[in-house]
This record gives structure tokens, C-alpha cells and sequence, in this order.
């Protein structure tokens, strides 16, 4: 028994795929197959069920699972602690965002930290918010960064930052020589929104419900980026996150108006297992990134 089998039997189980363990630990199919029979061998134990288009722990490898996952952290976190010992930080750190804080939020923070910390590799990909929690759930990923953060089972949301929302025209709209506006004014222009069910378009809804605004809704999209193109273009206003807009109000391609009538902002969190302790190179980019937030509250 080694640690490259524990290893593999863990990204096996948590993957349900022989294939995806093999590319994640850049060794052949087959030889992932040849570990898993000698680790079955020398437990006695038979850890996978396996059919032609499916994979399932056995119930005798669940309970192997939780102690090989003991295992592995405990050798890790070793490996970190001792060369952090010797003043260097190693290790990997997986973090799952959506795609305004990815690019707006986190940018300048992780420019920092790999400055810093040049031995640490991040992976980071954007994803939909409800699809963070699930891949923090199946420990896909170590840390989530979101907005609106929701009360989930196991996960523990840390507060990190809020942003404002604002009105956003384009250059020659009529409102684009205003500083300030009543949200009330933007009943009869067109909206440009995000798609139903993301977290910042019902937080806005919620707002011009209450204040019984109904905006004519001309067009939805779930990405920040084509959203912000198309009111530059003209063809409507929107209400997103101040700090996304920064590039374009700078370019003048892009007129940013407060929301003066109402308070309009974006609560994000950090999101971690409940029951996990952090690694070192986590635990330090979490405190780094929450006193990077804290600085820009």
C-alpha cells in the first residue's frame, strides 16, 4: 500500500471515473487499474462495483474512503508544514467563482498572493452559483467564492465583501449626464437583466417589487461581459455591481448611476466544508482574501 494508490482510490471515488482520476494524475487508464487492484488485494477488499457505464463504492470502500481521506491530509499538510518551515509555501489551492467576481472581484487580490506565494498553484474556474456548492459538497473544490450566499447543509459561508449596485446606460442614453437617479425613473426605459433565478437578479427584482416598479424586461443573459455590451450598445439600461464596470466607465463607453432612493448592494462570501480544516496554503489565502475584502467593504 502507498500513497499513490490512496491517492488514486480517492480521485476515483470522488470522480466515479477511472478515466478523469488517470488524466488528473497523468498516468494511464490502465495503470490506475493495476493500483486499485493491488490496493483491493492488499485490503481484501473489494472498494468499487464496476459496470460497463458505471462506477459505485462498495459499502466496504465508503468506510475505507474516510480514513484514506485522513490519510492523505495528514501526509500532505506534512509536506506543506515542513516546507513552509523552511520559508517556502507548496501547495495546491481549488477555488470555484462566478464570473463578476472572478474577473472583477479577485483579480487584483491574486496577482498578490502569487506574487507572494509563487510555489502555490491555483486552479480557478467559473462556474454557476448553484453549482459551487455542489462541487464544494463533492470536494471538487476547496473554497467558493459568491455572492448572495445561501445557508446549505455542511457548508459554512464566511462574509468576505459587498459591492454597490448601480444603473448603467450608454454614453448618449438620455440619463447619461445624471450622477445620481430615483429608481422609480427607470420604469419606462428597457432593462436588460440578468436570467431568472440568479441571485443578483432576484435581489433586484425583490427591490422594485417592494417599490411596485415594473421595468420592461427586453432582453436576459447570464454573463456580466455580453450584459455590459449590450447597453453599450444601446439598446437598454441595467443595474449591476459598481466594480464591474470600472474598465468601461473609464473608456467612456459606459455611464455608471447610483441608485439614490434605495441601497442597493451584493453580500459575497467565502464557502468551505464545515467539518474541513483548512491546509496551509488555504488557510493563508483566506485570511489574505478576507483582509483584502475587509479593505475594500
Amino acid at each position: 500500500m502507498n500513497l499513490i494508490q490512496l491517492r488514486l482510490f480517492r480521485d476515483i471515488a470522488r470522480e466515479l471515473s477511472f478515466a478523469k482520476a488517470a488524466r488528473q494524475n497523468n498516468i494511464t487508464q490502465p495503470a490506475v487499474s493495476i493500483h486499485i487492484k493491488k490496493l483491493e488485494d492488499e485490503l481484501g477488499k473489494k472498494l468499487f462495483n464496476r459496470t460497463p457505464h458505471n462506477i459505485q463504492l462498495t459499502p466496504e470502500g465508503m468506510i475505507i474512503l474516510a480514513d484514506v481521506k485522513k490519510i492523505l491530509q495528514l501526509s500532505e499538510g506534512l509536506k506543506i508544514r515542513s516546507s513552509y518551515s523552511q520559508g517556502v509555501l507548496e501547495g495546491n489551492i481549488r477555488i470555484a467563482t462566478i464570473h463578476s467576481i472572478g474577473m472583477y472581484e479577485m483579480g487584483e487580490f491574486l496577482s498578490s498572493f502569487m506574487k507572494s506565494f509563487p510555489k502555490v498553484h491555483i486552479h480557478m474556474e467559473f462556474r454557476r452559483f448553484d453549482d459551487i456548492y455542489s462541487l464544494l459538497l463533492k470536494e471538487k473544490i476547496d473554497l467558493g467564492v459568491v455572492a448572495y450566499p445561501e445557508q446549505r447543509t455542511n457548508i459554512e459561508a464566511i462574509p468576505y465583501s459587498e459591492d454597490e449596485l448601480v444603473l448603467i446606460v450608454a454614453k448618449d442614453h438620455r440619463f447619461s449626464n445624471k450622477k445620481t437617479i430615483l429608481l422609480e425613473h427607470i420604469e419606462s426605459e428597457p432593462f436588460i437583466a440578468f436570467e431568472s433565478g440568479m441571485p443578483t437578479r432576484e435581489a433586484t427584482d425583490k427591490v422594485l417589487d417592494e417599490k411596485g416598479i415594473r421595468v420592461d424586461i427586453r432582453m436576459t443573459n447570464d454573463n456580466i461581459y455580453t450584459l455590459k455590451k449590450i447597453v453599450e450598445a444601446g439598446i437598454g439600461v441595467s443595474i449591476v455591481p459598481s466594480n464591474t464596470v470600472d474598465e468601461e466607465v473609464q473608456r467612456g463607453s459606459l455611464v455608471r448611476i447610483r441608485i439614490r432612493d434605495t441601497k442597493l448592494t451584493r453580500p459575497l462570501a467565502l464557502l468551505k466544508l464545515k467539518k474541513t480544516v483548512p491546509n496551509t496554503p488555504l488557510e493563508i489565502f483566506m485570511e489574505r482574501m478576507l483582509s483584502h475584502g475587509g479593505n475594500n467593504t
